[in-house]
């Protein structure tokens, strides 16, 4: 059963052959290009300016600033194909903001289910929401380097690959040497997006370990 709210879909400006170098499965849509992750696909105009917006089942209009964009048309909503990386579908989005209060606030309004807060200290914190099945990380302050310190917007994503090891066979040095995570049992590598064009970060992690039912 889906979880409400689902994360139908992301656009961005990025150049659809960048993320076909990375080993994305990239579907034409005129000059533009689909790349379908689980129930959620990116839409990929070729017309710059990074991440332009995203679509949430039943959440109609902006939402804290990030803007709401037509969800494009998902072909196996089912989901759960691998791309030629390994990749299947999203993990987690990172949105940052300057005010996790405001963004939080704002984001459970429009229905989102916050689920727990971590304070990391120094005034630093993460939350986390449920948007279908995948998870919203709210980041505040911003990460650092990020040139960008006002508003909320989406910083980065993270991904599922069904084996991080065949994945990062496949991408060689397009991803980083792979790593423990902070989730027990799962390991996590960074795509080295600057080097192919792709205009956020994205970080690649092993599956959900099983839970045990005793």
């Amino acid at each position: 059963m889906t979880r409400p709210h689902q994360l139908e879909g992301i656009v961005l400006g990025d150049d659809p052959g960048a993320w076909a170098a990375a080993g994305f499965t990239v579907r034409a849509v005129g000059t533009a290009g689909d790349v379908t992750l689980g129930r959620t696909t990116l839409r990929l105009t070729g017309t710059g300016g990074g991440v332009l917006g995203w679509s949430l089942h039943d959440v109609p209009g902006d939402l804290d600033g990030i803007a709401d964009r037509p969800a494009p048309e998902v072909p196996d909503p089912g989901g759960g194909t691998p791309h030629p990386n390994g990749v299947r579908r999203i993990d987690h989005v990172v949105v940052a903001t300057d005010d996790r209060h405001r963004t939080v606030g704002a984001f459970g309004a429009a229905g989102l289910e916050l689920r727990r807060t971590r304070d990391l200290g120094g005034g630093a914190s993460q939350s986390f929401l449920w948007a279908g099945d995948v998870i919203l990380e709210v980041v505040s302050p911003p990460p650092e380097g990020d040139g960008r310190v006002d508003g909320t917007w989406i910083w980065g994503l993270s991904l599922e690959s069904g084996d991080l090891d065949a994945t990062a066979a496949a991408l060689g040095p397009l991803l980083g040497r792979p790593r423990d995570a902070v989730q027990p049992g799962r390991r996590i590598a960074i795509l080295r997006t600057r080097d192919l064009g792709i205009s956020l970060p994205l970080a690649v992690m092993s599956p959900h370990r099983p839970t045990s039912s005793a």
